[in-house]
């Protein structure tokens, strides 16, 4: 279980590292990631600034508490937090009609859909579990090493989720419509 839980620990670190990166690389993606939040629906205006900070904080604070050892679990802990009420959160846009693209790793054009809702789920999940199974014992260095690699492996997935949908669309709407092989 030791592998499991330093997996997911890693897994929940990066997605949470590249997600506050995307938000705070500069001011402008900041500004932008806090545009995105004013203009989605069922958000007070007074609380929208005060909401794209939070989630920013929320995030930093994510990966400091999942780095380090004695407080991986309120890092997982708080990540199922987080990550329900992001869940949440695109269910309620969706559900608006509202077709906002998901800022989650930067700019996209992607429209908030099932797949996120499902992307933050799955992570829900896999944070909670990292918090049940976290501090369960020392790992011997060839099964943490393949632990690390499978968690980046999984968060370069999660990260790249859109960009790997409109790429199997791409390429498999081609074959679908006469395209070459």
């Amino acid at each position: 279980m030791v592998y499991v839980a330093l997996a997911l620990r890693v897994l929940v670190g990066v997605v949470f590292a590249a997600s506050a990166f995307a938000k705070l690389r500069h001011r402008a993606a900041f500004r932008d990631f806090a545009s995105w939040v004013s203009g989605l629906p069922g958000l007070p205006a007074r609380a929208r600034q005060a909401v794209a900070r939070v989630i920013a904080a929320a995030e930093v604070a994510i990966v400091a508490l999942v780095a380090v050892p004695w407080t991986v679990r309120a890092g997982l802990a708080l990540a199922v937090v987080v990550l329900a009420g992001f869940a949440a959160g695109a269910v309620g846009v969706i559900r608006a009609g509202v077709r906002a693209p998901c800022q989650c790793f930067g700019t996209s054009a992607t429209p908030l859909g099932a797949r996120h809702v499902v992307r933050n789920l799955a992570l829900c999940a896999a944070a909670a579990v990292g918090a049940v199974s976290a501090g369960t014992g020392g790992a011997r260095p060839a099964g943490a090493g393949l632990s690390l690699a499978g968690a980046v492996a999984a968060a370069m997935f999660v990260v790249f989720l859109d960009d790997l949908a409109a790429l199997l669309a791409g390429a498999f709407g081609r074959n679908l419509a006469g395209g070459t092989r």
